[in-house]
């Protein structure tokens, strides 16, 4: 405790000289913690679209030469008891729209994915959307579908208009549908902007396929469920005495290839997690946690090299003090106890002050709206930044710098503190 008064009168004495290591310490803690909030908001935005299009954690596909689930619900039956309680397990038909078209008043508008959903399952997933107008409430069983802002942009529609939905069937015909424009999500990111969702039966209808067809179906585990690869493999296992199961796979290529090369002699079926879907993202996202580890780890030197080194300047200079505590009986281990009391106030302060900063920046930037930036809107929250502040995550960074620094500061006054009082008083600064 005494030591601890003196590590605190000595910084107030000479505050002016540890302004510059507080300074340091801040904005080094400031930035680290604004990154690592910044890559995981980014990285937390471009999972929940993700989870929006692909329809939660897991999509359970299969077939013989192409996806196909005939009598879905018979599929869905036999995978309730595998998943944990309160798990959204949901039907799915993804049509590829290459040959179709949304048309209003003469404008057209192409499509890259038509989604049927089955909107009295997936209902909490969907109004995570960020609307521009309308919502997803009465989409079951109903001929609505929802467009995303730049679509409904192009053709000039608002929510209640109808739209002429121009398809091909299932047997080759050209079939047009009435549409009601129930909803307009702000999304132009490469999940939403060529993409819409519309019921599940009223695509089938107009695809002309049997109700009960489906071509895959979604699992989504309840809030909070912590997915570990232990638990992935005894779903998988579990799985396997129902289906022919495919191997776990960390890309859905790998699955895909042999099912369309018609390298089945029975209908397989697999497990694919949402990582798995996202095999061309992945090097980006490996990269931003790469760049923001490492911007983190940089900082970190900076700080423990500019402190410990600037800090041993200023023993050295206060080697008489040194000399002085030693005279009157203070040991070495003394010694280093004031020290430590003023490397820790410092260090303490200066990462309270740094969480403050980062917070401070995580503010800042959510105010900028940033969908200007091409193919930007996976990472964007209703257009903006939205960083994810984590305070464990903060105490963590903050602990590491003390304990880096602290050791720093150590082995850089161990020298100084090791002189006897002789030598010690007869510096002369």
């Amino acid at each position: 405790m005494y030591g601890l008064k003196l590590g605190l009168r000595s910084l107030l004495y000479r505050k002016k000289q540890y302004t510059a290591l507080f300074l340091v310490c801040m904005v080094g803690v400031g930035i680290s913690l604004f990154c690592l909030f910044l890559v995981k908001g980014m990285l937390s935005s471009l999972e929940d679209k993700a989870k929006l299009y692909y329809g939660g954690d897991f999509t359970f596909i299969g077939g013989k030469t192409e996806l196909t689930l005939p009598n879905v619900d018979d599929f869905i039956e036999k995978l309730v008891p595998v998943f944990p309680e309160g798990s959204v397990i949901s039907s799915r038909f993804d049509f590829d729209a290459d040959y179709s078209s949304f048309y209003f008043e003469g404008t057209e508008a192409r499509q890259r994915v038509i989604k049927g959903v089955d909107f009295s399952k997936e209902m909490k997933l969907f109004q995570g959307f960020n609307y521009l107008e309308g919502n997803p409430l009465n989409m079951a069983g109903s001929n609505g579908v929802l467009l995303s802002e730049p679509i409904a942009e192009t053709l000039g529609v608002q929510v209640g208009d109808s739209i002429t939905f121009l398809l091909k069937t299932a047997k080759g015909y050209t079939n047009t549908v009435l549409l009601e424009v129930h909803g307009i999500f702000r999304d132009s990111s490469l999940f939403g902007m060529y993409t819409s969702y519309m019921d599940i039966d009223c695509l089938r209808k107009s695809y002309n396929v049997a109700q009960t067809w489906a071509n895959r179906i979604c699992i989504d585990f309840p809030d909070g469920y912590k997915i570990t690869q232990e638990k992935v493999e005894g779903f998988q296992a579990q799985l396997e005495q129902e289906f022919t199961m495919f191997p776990l796979v960390d890309d859905k290529e790998l699955f895909y290839q042999p099912l369309l090369s018609r390298k089945f002699s029975e209908p397989q079926y697999a497990l694919v997690d949402l990582y798995a879907n996202l095999e061309d993202l992945k090097v980006l996202i490996d990269a931003m946690n790469i760049i923001s580890t490492f911007v983190i780890l940089i900082l970190m030197v900076i700080i423990m090299v500019g402190v410990s080194s600037t800090y041993r300047v200023i023993v050295m200079k206060r080697i008489n003090e040194i000399g002085i505590y030693k005279a009157i009986g203070m040991k070495r281990l003394g010694i280093f106890s004031v020290l430590l009391s003023e490397t820790s106030l410092l260090i303490f302060v200066g990462c309270v002050a740094g969480m403050i900063f980062s917070w401070i920046l995580c503010w800042g930037i959510s105010l900028f709206s940033f969908s200007f930036i091409p193919a930007f809107d996976i990472f964007l929250v209703n257009g903006n930044l939205s960083p994810k502040i984590s305070f464990l995550q903060s105490l963590l960074i903050s602990i590491l710098v003390y304990v880096t620094t602290t050791f720093g500061v150590l082995l850089s006054v161990q020298k100084s503190v090791k002189m006897t009082p002789v030598d010690a008083l007869g510096v002369t600064e």
